[in-house]
């Protein structure tokens, strides 16, 4: 993460919370179980991402062509007030802040040896009820989540056939990773379930915000704020290391990959699918080099 293009993008928006307290590889020490001194090694897992995400997002686009009833063209929500909804939307993601803080102090629910996967997926609840809690106070829709369930076991079954094949796309693009067959049983281990979690819970967050400031700004102007605060959201810590300017002009990459994941994601209305995606490409970050 730190500075280079990887599945965090939705999370970086959403204000993800720590890292559960189980034992990980070392964030502020080690980039995508590397060195962070090893830049050739860097470059590949920054290049890999782009085509896993690249070959998702074209996946997506054919299979849209192929089940075009898996995913109709909804109308995007309207709201009697936006800017209200939209005030409503950021005090939410404040309030997922400060329960995120908790959680960082160790406030929320302790571990409780094997229950632990189980008691971080209901920190990870807590954590993001501010945004839960916001849909139900306000009686919004799931679809103004981009959460439709009419056929979403079909379109979860799509997303995971499109994980998996980004999955295999970033184990052949990044130098050095394992095989494909190695990493994604490590990828969907049970306990991980705590992740999985977290990044369905990003994803809403996005969407409800991603939705809510549609109905003030319009598509375009929505999507390429969201990209830009993503990109510039990597300046602080590349200011921090010492970056140099061609790292620096990958944020224009990143604004690029951030703009065309929420050009497509919003055209489905539909975080299902992407939830696959987005759970595999963060994974790889922990599994595809041992």
């Amino acid at each position: 993460m730190d500075g280079w293009l990887t599945a965090e993008l939705w999370s970086t928006l959403a204000v993800r919370s720590h890292p559960p307290k189980r034992a990980r590889p070392d964030r502020t020490r080690r980039k995508f179980g590397l060195k962070v001194g090893d830049y050739r090694m860097q470059i590949s897992h920054y290049h890999a991402l782009l085509i896993g995400y690249a070959v998702a997002l074209i996946g997506w686009l054919l299979a849209d062509r192929v089940f075009p009833t898996l995913w109709p063209r909804r109308e995007p929500a309207s709201f009697n007030r936006p800017w209200f909804e939209v005030l409503w939307s950021i005090i939410s993601v404040i309030g997922v802040l400060l329960v995120g803080q908790l959680y960082t102090r160790g406030w929320l629910l302790p571990d409780l040896g094997s229950f632990e996967t189980l008691i971080e997926v209901c920190n990870q609840i807590l954590i993001f009820s501010p945004i839960l809690i916001l849909l139900a106070i306000r009686r919004h829709p799931l679809s103004s989540a981009w959460l439709p369930m009419d056929k979403m076991w079909a379109r979860l079954a799509i997303g995971l056939t499109l994980a998996l094949i980004a999955i295999l796309a970033f184990t052949i693009a990044h130098t050095g990773s394992d095989s494909w067959l190695m990493v994604v049983p490590r990828v969907y281990h049970p306990k991980n379930l705590g992740l999985l979690v977290q990044v369905l819970l990003e994803d809403i967050t996005i969407a409800v915000l991603f939705v809510r400031f549609r109905a003030v700004l319009g598509l375009r102007a929505t999507i390429a704020l969201v990209a830009v605060l993503f990109a510039a959201g990597h300046i602080p810590t590349l200011l921090t290391r010492g970056a140099t300017i061609s790292e620096l002009s990958s944020l224009i990459l990143d604004a690029g990959l951030g703009i065309a994941i929420l050009s497509v994601v919003q055209r489905s209305a539909d975080i299902w699918w992407f939830w696959c995606v987005h759970f595999a490409m963060d994974m790889m970050q922990f599994y595809v080099v041992t």
